[in-house]
Parts: structure tokens; C-alpha cells; sequence
């Protein structure tokens, strides 16, 4: 009787402590959250939320177009993250990506390929970072400053080998020029269970794909109702939209040896 009762009080004890951390993390100012490498929501005490959008695929581009038009439509901003290889970033497809950035939103780096960055060397990460930026700029035609990089399944480690990475990881990152990785606090796709999970501040996580489109159909104005105010990344932490113009960039890997 004893021993159950002294693991009652430890789980009540956890509980409390648990708790107590969690108010801790809420109780951040947007100041204090961007001391952080790695940021999975914005300032609690805002009523904003950030919708971002994944992978962006070639053949889901009417997922991304509809998405735009839900911006439009109730006057909300979202992220998207696409990836290179899935030939979504290219010249022919400029008109998309353009259309994104006039209705207010922002585009991410999701690095070239679905592919764990723990799993490249830190010569391999910067390489393919560099090459995303490039292929944004011929997309559109001229440079975009990417600000926001989420790595491939959230994930700053190598699975594959079992060892923790996340040291490597970050420092290329670094390296390359990021000052922040972007997660999320959110990821459902169902608009009821979305609504109940989200939070202020909340990054919320979604791909370009029907299923998708069609819970922020639901989600988008039921987030509205609720009073909340839909934007970009960088408005969540205060930052200006990305700066643009200017000669088209080109990766250049020598910059980085030795680093």
C-alpha cells in the first residue's frame, strides 16, 4: 500500500512538473522563442496562427492553386514549402509561385528532396540548401531571400544509422545562413480535431493535397470565427516579408569549404 502510494504522489508530482514546463514555454515572448534554433510555435499570448503547406509536388499543383484562392478568398496568408525534385520549382511554373507571393504569402525551403538531412554529410546539406535557392530564384525570375527552412520530416537527425546527428545538423545549417528551422505544434488534417489542437501562435502543418485543401476549407473560416489572425511565418515572429530583386542567385560550394 505503501509503494502505491508513493507512486501516486510521483505521478502527481510529474503531472505538476510537466504542467509547470509547459506553462513556462507558453509564458514566451516572441523575443524569447527566437533565442531558439529550432521554433515550433509563435508568442501564446497572440491570437495568431501560422497554416504552412509541405512538399508542393509537380502533380498537386491545383492543391497549391486552391490553396491560394482560400487565401485570397477570406484574406489570410499561409507558407509553403516545396522541394526541388519533384520538378515543382521550374520556369514553366512560374506563374504559380508568383501568384502565391502577390496574394501575401511566403515560400520556404523544404531542401532539394524528401531526404533526412542527418543522412548527408554537412558538405551535402549545404549543397542541397544552395541549390534550392537557386532553383527559387529561376523560378521566379529574379532572388528571393528565403528566410524559413523546414527540413524533410521535421527530422535534424540520422534515423537510418541510429546515431544522433543533430549537432552536425544544425551547424550546416548555420553554415549555409539559416537562423531558424521551422516545425510545427499541429499536424491533422481532420478541421475538427485541428481546431481543438490549435493554440496561439500555433504552426500548423499541411501538405498540397486534395484531402488537405479540403480541411482548410473547413479549417480556415472556423479559425476566424474563433478570432484568429492567419499569417505568414515571418509576420508570426515579427519579421518583415522577404526581400527580393536583384541578381538571380548561384551556389557556390567553394564558399563553404573549410567552414
Amino acid at each position: 500500500m505503501k509503494r502505491v502510494f508513493c507512486l501516486l504522489a510521483l505521478a502527481v508530482l510529474l503531472a505538476v512538473s510537466l504542467s509547470g514546463a509547459a506553462a513556462a514555454e507558453d509564458a514566451q515572448d516572441t523575443e524569447q522563442l527566437l533565442q531558439s534554433f529550432e521554433l515550433r510555435h509563435g508568442d501564446r499570448s497572440v491570437k495568431k496562427v501560422a497554416v504552412t503547406v509541405d512538399d508542393c509536388y509537380k502533380n498537386r499543383r491545383e492543391s497549391i492553386s486552391l490553396d491560394v484562392e482560400l487565401c485570397l478568398k477570406y484574406g489570410v496568408r499561409m507558407t509553403f514549402f516545396p522541394i526541388v525534385y519533384t520538378g515543382c520549382l521550374e520556369p514553366q511554373y512560374r506563374d504559380i509561385w508568383q501568384s502565391v507571393l502577390d496574394a501575401g504569402c511566403e515560400i520556404g525551403s523544404h531542401s532539394w528532396s524528401h531526404w533526412q538531412l542527418g543522412n548527408r554529410t554537412s558538405a551535402g546539406i549545404i549543397q542541397v540548401l544552395g541549390d534550392w535557392q537557386q532553383a527559387i530564384d529561376e523560378t521566379l525570375g529574379y532572388h528571393y531571400e528565403t528566410r524559413w527552412l523546414r527540413p524533410p520530416y521535421g527530422s535534424m537527425t540520422d534515423n537510418l544509422k541510429g546515431n544522433d546527428s543533430h549537432t552536425r545538423v544544425t551547424k550546416a545549417i548555420r553554415t549555409y545562413g539559416y537562423e531558424h528551422v521551422a516545425l510545427w505544434d499541429v499536424s491533422q488534417t481532420d478541421p475538427d480535431k485541428a481546431l481543438k489542437a490549435v493554440k496561439n501562435g500555433s504552426i500548423m502543418l499541411f501538405h498540397a493535397t486534395v484531402k488537405d485543401t479540403k480541411c482548410l476549407e473547413k479549417l480556415i473560416p472556423a479559425l476566424l470565427e474563433e478570432g484568429y489572425e492567419l499569417v505568414t511565418l515571418s509576420e508570426l515572429f515579427g519579421f518583415d516579408p522577404p526581400e527580393t530583386g536583384g541578381e538571380l542567385y548561384v551556389f557556390d560550394r567553394e564558399m563553404y569549404k573549410g567552414k
